[in-house]
């Protein structure tokens, strides 16, 4: 049972203590016509806009009631912490956890190695990671039941270590290795050279108008089919009328060669690269999961604290009601002080409040 409460005192929505919904719905009718009826995922679709991300904005989606006083009370007192910072003026700051779910699975395969562009969201959930933590930190005090979803982070010299990888656009950096930035720097020397040859064999051919262009994978400059003066080389292709030839000139085929000598040189650098680093993710992946997880769930929780705060909501009285009969919401009771349909509250005109009160069971 539950003592009765003055209608003056503001309690929000007040319900029996087994309950996470006044009826004794089983949970199949929850996942079936009962939650259809009660629009309710129309209510956590708007709940869910509140959300910095789609991990967390889908989260609050998958929510469902629930029947267990101590996890329905527990989790009531945390979004009340959190919605107390977002009045205050001093609510969390959220950044959108990124969606390294799938990349975190692959490094439990032994042997496998992340791509550049697959180590971009691990690169962004550790930046994400120490912003959150470092807000859950700083509400310690007056929200410690928020401040409990803080986990341990790995070392900062990982996230140095991604930082100066990959950028945000998922292209390894010349300083992810001296190997990858030398092989590069002999790319742009060798092409370098590759190009002003070919356009110093261009102008000696006369053909006006052309340009050095690449055609198979090696560069080439076009020439007429007609031109006596075309030089001795390879044909890689020929333009749609057939009247132009792209040749690889006989003078540059080892430019070429080295250019592509450099190009497998860099390659090999980069795979040596994502294997190294892959090597150094792959024992910290169940911090950075714990640090998913912090991340996201740092992100619902603000979110259904800033929703609340929006419509005025408050903290509920969560009763204990003895279950005597099959139904654990047998016998338990419900008062309603200002209660209002949460689809209805941004209609206009206001929508007035009501209370409902039967008395205690």
């Amino acid at each position: 049972m539950i003592d009765e409460q003055p209608p003056s005192v503001h309690y929000g929505v007040s319900a029996g203590g087994t309950a996470g919904t006044p009826l004794p719905f089983s949970a199949s009718a929850w996942e079936n016509d009962t939650l259809d009826t009660l629009e309710f995922a129309a209510v956590l679709d708007r709940v869910a806009r509140y959300a910095a991300g789609p991990l967390a904005a889908a989260r609050v989606k998958a929510r469902r009631p629930s029947i267990d006083a101590g996890a329905i009370g527990a989790a009531l007192s945390t979004v009340d912490q959190a919605a107390a910072l977002v009045r205050s003026g001093e609510g969390l700051t959220i950044d959108a956890a990124p969606e390294a779910g799938s990349v975190l699975k692959r490094l439990q395969l032994d042997g496998s190695v992340l791509e550049a562009a697959e180590l971009v969201p691990v690169r962004r959930l550790l930046a994400v990671a120490k912003s959150t933590a470092a807000e859950l930190r700083r509400v310690r005090d007056q929200a410690p039941s928020v401040a409990a979803l803080l986990q341990p982070l790995p070392d900062a010299s990982l996230a140095r270590r991604l930082d100066a990888t990959v950028d945000l656009d998922g292209r390894l950096l010349d300083s992810a290795s001296p190997a990858l930035g030398s092989a590069r720097k002999a790319i742009h020397q060798a092409r370098g050279s590759l190009i002003r040859k070919l356009e110093s064999l261009l102008r000696s051919v006369g053909d006006e108008g052309g340009s050095v262009t690449v055609r198979g994978g090696r560069y080439v400059i076009p020439v007429r089919r007609d031109n006596r003066d075309r030089p001795a080389g390879i044909v890689h292709d020929e333009s749609a009328s057939q009247g132009t030839l792209f040749i690889e000139p006989t003078a540059v085929v080892e430019l070429g060669n080295a250019l592509r000598e450099a190009e497998v040189a860099e390659e090999r650098a980069a795979l040596k690269v994502l294997r190294d680093v892959t090597s150094e993710l792959r024992p910290h992946r169940d911090e950075l999961t714990s640090a998913l997880e912090m991340c996201v769930a740092a992100d619902e929780l603000h979110a259904r604290a800033a929703y609340a705060v929006h419509v005025d909501g408050h903290c509920p009285v969560v009763g204990d009601v003895r279950a005597t009969h099959a139904s654990p919401l047998h016998g338990g009771s419900l008062t309603l002080f200002d209660g209002r349909p949460p689809l209805l509250l941004d209609g206009d005109p206001p929508l007035l409040p009501f209370s409902l009160w039967p008395g205690a069971a």
